[in-house]
């Protein structure tokens, strides 16, 4: 259990933004999400692979929320969500692949 406590704490950053209201809800909406994810989106965490659900359970709405704005050194587009310090990149399957702060 402490390995899994550090490496969480390695690969995940803690959202800045306030709790969103509906975790419970969104949460409950979802079944199938497994008991470690859920432990995950209510300490208000990110890792990458997280659906786009989850990222709304985790840290709330986006501020803002833009699709095809962000272009990768590869010429690839992808969907960004704006907090109020960070922003989430996702791939075209609408999984996290990474975060960094404004």
């Amino acid at each position: 259990m402490k390995k899994l406590i550090t490496l969480l704490a390695l690969t995940t950053l803690m959202a800045c933004e306030s709790p969103p209201v509906r975790r419970a809800e969104l949460i409950a909406q979802h079944p199938e999400w497994d008991e470690q994810t859920v432990k995950i989106i209510t300490a208000g965490y990110l890792v990458k692979g997280m659906n786009t659900d989850q990222v709304r359970a985790a840290w709330g709405r986006p501020c803002y929320t833009c699709t095809g704005t962000v272009k990768e050194q590869s010429g690839e587009r992808w969907l960004a969500w704006e907090y109020q310090t960070q922003i989430v990149f996702f791939d075209h399957n609408e999984k996290v692949l990474r975060w960094t702060q404004k």
